[in-house]
């Protein structure tokens, strides 16, 4: 952490890592840039998931999935949100990883997004920091 950077603060509205780790349900947003000269194919391609790729995500123990595009300062941007209800979140993502389908489905969204500086080694989108939540 940079001296700059805030130092988090937890509490009733915002959980401890060690108390979302203890949550049965565990929710991820991250964002992504997104290729204005493929935005418009992005569009189609999820406006009709791929059967095998919608099956492969409900058996890998993701629900309530969503992606949105926004626009800031000219540059489009995709934020997923999903919640995660298994018990083995490794397991669970090299399984949808491993998945031809779902690599081919991958090959066609690839070039549609742009990856943003601070992402974790080996990840196409950036995980974000969970500052608020309420059921």
């Amino acid at each position: 952490m940079a001296l700059s950077d805030p130092i988090p603060v937890f509490g009733k509205t915002n959980p401890s890592p060690e108390q979302k780790e203890n949550m049965r349900l565990k929710r991820f947003g991250s964002v992504i840039g997104l290729n204005p000269e493929k935005e418009q194919y992005y569009r189609e391609l999820h406006a009709d998931v791929w059967p095998a790729v919608v099956d492969r995500i409900r058996k890998s123990s993701i629900r309530n999935y969503s992606i949105y595009v926004t626009e800031i300062r000219g540059q489009k941007y995709l934020f997923s949100y999903f919640e995660y209800v298994g018990t083995d979140l490794e397991a669970d993502m090299k399984a949808m990883a491993d998945d031809p389908e779902t690599q081919r489905w991958w090959q066609e969204t690839d070039p549609c997004q742009i990856q943003l500086p601070g992402r974790q080694r080996g990840a196409n989108w950036s995980d974000m920091e969970m500052v608020f939540w309420i059921e």
